[in-house]
């Protein structure tokens, strides 16, 4: 049974946590932008993702491929630190925007974190997915060992163990 989604999100993801989800099971995406909410990604973000051919799969799975706005794109340009031109531009985009920034960037998310732009992890987004009734218990559970397995460098067994307790619950 599918429960509506109370508030519905408007959300952009940063390089590593779409690179996430397409090596392990592209539909998912399509199922966030159905049960949750617009799913947004920065155009250098879709030309850094080798994962994909072109925008074309993206678009059919219904992320919204957003160009940045000029003065983002000076700004980005210009900063220098921690993060890359692509993740500056996705945190400016969700700033300017009011997007919630879905990333597992540690870097990203700090800086994101003192803008004031609303974060979820990439697996908190699979867990919002299981409570609004887009996906079972067990899918999402196979998602999140499948990115384990993917990424096992960025994703410990730490963090599936708080999955695991966020969809608990």
């Amino acid at each position: 049974m599918i429960r509506p989604s109370v508030s519905r999100k408007l959300m952009i993801m940063d390089a590593c946590v779409l690179i996430d989800f397409i090596k392990t099971e592209r539909t998912v995406l399509e199922l966030v932008s159905k049960h949750i909410g617009p799913l947004y990604v920065t155009s250098p973000v879709v030309d850094e993702v080798k994962e994909i051919d072109n925008e074309n799969e993206l678009i059919a799975l219904g992320l919204i491929i957003i160009e940045p706005e000029i003065e983002d794109a000076y700004v980005a340009s210009s900063r220098f630190g921690p993060l890359s031109l692509e993740d500056w531009l996705c945190l400016l985009t969700a700033k300017r925007h009011g997007f919630t920034c879905v990333t597992n960037d540690k870097n990203l998310r700090k800086l994101c974190q003192q803008e004031e732009v609303s974060l979820l992890w990439g697996l908190e987004l699979v867990a919002e997915l299981y409570k609004v009734g887009g996906i079972t218990h067990q899918e999402a559970s196979i998602f999140a060992q499948s990115i384990r397995q993917s990424n096992p460098k960025h994703i410990t067994e730490e963090i599936i163990s708080r999955f695991m307790d966020l969809i608990r619950r």
